[in-house]
């Protein structure tokens, strides 16, 4: 028999372990661990995965009950945040993880978050507040745009206890005699992936159209793109169907295709804002349906950082040129006319709420000239070439997902019954969180502590106090938990080697539950496998250990005036890229 150590915790007719934010289910006599709840104690018994089998009071067991580790330290913010911020140059203040401390030790600190545009002087912030250590740090671009985390959200383990309520969208899934998300097996999958393939096998697809191109899209504003879209329009006689988020960088796209398509262009702009909107504060899918007979699916836009147009003669860093992304084509015309309904569906109930606010214009970044010399010291040493799959012979099984359809809830069932191993690699990974999503961050947490291989990548849209919070409060272990040097934009999940998903779907609340994504499930090893090698690539050679601050942070760029010495002025979505 084996013993653990946690709080016990009476839920309704389960008794639960909670072992530093990681609860695990206790079987055992239900009359004689009740009277513990509440307490530290030690428990013997054998682990099986989530649950301790045969769990029994080991004879230590205590009587006092144990104390959050961040409850001292939120109640010092709490009492001292007011007085900190009125030091000049003091952005705010949150619990935070030290970034000195080794990858298994999590030793809780008071952060100060610092504006680099500011006067600051470091003396006057001191070093301990009631004993716990202050570290400072600069506030990211994200950070001094969005805000910090509420302090409340530090307050319970469950973070979801402090979300936001579900938001008042006016989706309305369509009439499953219209058309539905069905699994279907599939045969001639294309895999690919950016920015090593991504628009050398895009752009073929693009002007292989012989009737229709039918599109739905966050981004569009990538000029090599527009160029072979408007080009399809003055050429042919094709049709294209278009639904787009529109924003402040392709505001003009639409005069732009109507130039090139006339009367021969459905175009509609998404329902994302206001009080009739349909998803909650995007319209994030990436699809491309042909002739309706075929299909591209991807996690990137069509945008320069998703599609970059690369020249011949830089194989060797591919990776500083542009986002990774995963993509995907398949041959199949009842998935792709499945996808040309929804598309089509969400279009016309576009029109019904009305248009949406633009997007507001975000500010230019300035990063250090010498970055792309720091990012050239690995070389790469071949291109992901596109790899075609099931072309003969059993097909392979595929799911489509949805959000707000049915997103969550599918990808909380496979993490649920992952067996051997987990990756996921995403643009950013959001708390608070709600929902299913919350489930899903519990869920990564309890496979972790069951010894599963779980590898989480995040790239340079992540915030540091979500990503302390999951670790400090949710039970995510940080050796686990990396942060990718080279440009990120996927939405990857890997699971037991033999299932991959791949789509667009964010990790927040909103991302996976109330904005309009799509991601499909391929139940193939060899499919999973492609993905996988491209995982351990950037896993090995293009990440950093998360939470300790030795990455390159770009800053705000003035509004006007020359760009300083040494110093590159950016877009922000070439940094911040959804």
């Amino acid at each position: 028999m084996k013993t653990y150590r946690g709080i016990v915790r009476v839920r309704k007719s389960d008794i639960l372990l909670d072992a530093g934010g990681v609860e695990v289910k206790l079987d055992g006599n239900y009359e004689e661990l009740a009277p513990l709840d509440g307490l530290q104690t030690t428990i013997a018994g054998e682990q099986e995965g989530a649950v301790i089998r045969n769990a029994t009071p080991a004879s230590e067991a205590e009587s006092v009950a144990i104390q959050d580790p961040f409850e001292p330290i939120i109640a010092a913010i709490a009492s001292q945040q007011d007085r900190l911020r009125t030091i000049e140059g003091v952005f705010g203040v949150r619990p935070g993880i030290s970034t000195t401390s080794s990858d298994d030790v999590v030793k809780p600190v008071i952060v100060v978050v610092t504006n680099p545009a500011e006067t600051f002087n470091a003396d006057a912030v001191p070093s301990t507040i009631s004993g716990i250590p202050v570290e400072i740090r600069p506030a990211t671009p994200l950070e001094l745009t969005a805000g910090l985390l509420p302090l409340a959200a530090w307050a319970d383990t469950a973070a979801g206890d402090v979300a936001e309520a579900v938001p008042p969208i006016g989706y309305v899934p369509p009439k499953t005699t219209e058309v539905a998300l069905v699994e279907m097996d599939v045969h001639n999958i294309t895999c690919h992936v950016g920015p090593d393939a991504g628009w050398i096998t895009l752009k073929p697809f693009l002007e292989g159209t012989t009737r229709s191109l039918t599109v739905a899209m966050y981004e569009f504003y990538a000029t090599h793109i527009i160029d072979t879209v408007t080009r399809l329009g003055k050429e042919t006689t094709d049709k294209l169907n278009m639904i787009l988020q529109v924003s402040a960088n392709d505001k003009q796209i639409q005069q732009t295709l109507k130039d090139s398509w006339g009367t021969r262009l459905d175009f509609a702009k998404a329902s994302v804002s206001g009080p009739n909107r349909i998803f909650n504060n995007s319209y994030h899918t990436k699809v491309a349906v042909r002739d309706s007979k075929s299909f591209w699916l991807s996690s990137g836009n069509w945008s320069p950082n998703s599609q970059p147009a690369i020249q011949p003669g830089n194989e060797q860093s591919l990776f500083r040129l542009g986002n990774r992304e995963w993509h995907v084509i398949i041959d199949n015309e009842p998935m792709a006319q499945m996808y040309e309904k929804f598309i089509k569906y969400d279009m016309r109930m576009a029109r019904k709420a009305g248009e949406s606010e633009v997007a507001a214009v975000m500010p230019d970044l300035l990063i250090p000239q010498s970055l792309d010399e720091a990012e050239a010291v690995f070389l790469q040493p071949k291109p992901f070439l596109p790899k075609t799959f099931a072309t003969t012979g059993e097909p392979v099984r595929v799911k489509p997902l949805m959000s707000p359809d049915n997103y969550a809830p599918e990808i909380l069932n496979l993490i649920q019954r992952a067996q051997l191993s987990i990756y996921l690699q995403f643009s950013y990974i959001r708390q608070p969180s709600t929902g299913d999503f919350d489930a899903i961050i519990s869920a990564i947490a309890e496979k972790m502590a069951a010894g599963l291989d779980v590898r989480i990548l995040v790239g340079s849209s992540q915030q540091a106090d979500h990503s302390e919070l999951l670790i400090g409060k949710r039970g995510w272990k940080r050796e686990q938990f990396r942060m990718q040097s080279s440009k990120l934009h996927n939405k990857g999940v890997l699971v037991d080697g033999n299932i991959a998903v791949v789509g667009s779907n964010n990790w927040s609340s909103d991302g996976t539950q109330f904005n309009r994504d799509t991601s499909l499930v391929f139940f193939s090893r060899p499919i999973a496998q492609y993905y996988t090698e491209v995982f351990l690539f950037d896993w090995t050679n293009l990440s950093r250990p998360i939470n300790k601050g030795t990455g390159i942070t770009p800053v705000i760029a003035p509004e006007s005036g020359p760009t300083p010495l040494g110093m590159v002025r950016i877009p922000w979505q070439a940094w911040f890229d959804e």
